[in-house]
């Protein structure tokens, strides 16, 4: 499939193929969430910074707000109580390499190794570029 990523074109021409079109079909992937224009009162966010106590905003439609800050809290508290099984823990243990990784250098700072062949074939190819260069020179004059 091929991705048009040019935002000047919208790709509604007539006889322009469309890139890529999702089946009308699929249902929505799980990770999209629809955005809202909705957003955290004031009041509740200087609760969630700790300037405010809990009783000063729950009333009216705030008490929606305190009480879905509640769940993700409690939420986030038992998920950080979570521990890895032990099983699962050696797999990735035992998957780490034994020795430290070697650090990559850039080709520039790389050693220089040079074979006889490699020199040979420099030591060619400039014997033909100055002689390509001397016929030139000689047959301009």
């Amino acid at each position: 499939m091929l991705d048009n990523l040019d935002p000047r074109e919208s790709g509604n021409r007539p006889g322009h193929q469309k890139f890529r079109e999702a089946p009308a079909t699929r249902p929505a992937p799980d990770r999209e969430v629809p955005l809202t224009g909705r957003r955290t009162p004031a009041a509740v966010q200087a609760w969630l910074d700790g300037d405010l106590p809990e009783a000063a905003v729950r009333d009216g439609d705030m008490e929606r707000h305190v009480d879905f800050w509640r769940h993700v809290e409690r939420e986030a508290h038992a998920r950080r109580q979570m521990r890895t099984p032990v099983h699962v823990y050696r797999q990735i243990m035992d998957a780490l390499p034994q020795t430290t990784p070697s650090v990559i250098t850039p080709w520039w700072r790389r050693p220089r190794e040079v074979t006889p062949v490699t020199a040979l074939a420099v030591t060619a190819g400039l014997l033909g570029a100055g002689m390509l260069l001397g016929a030139t020179l000689l047959h301009l004059r």
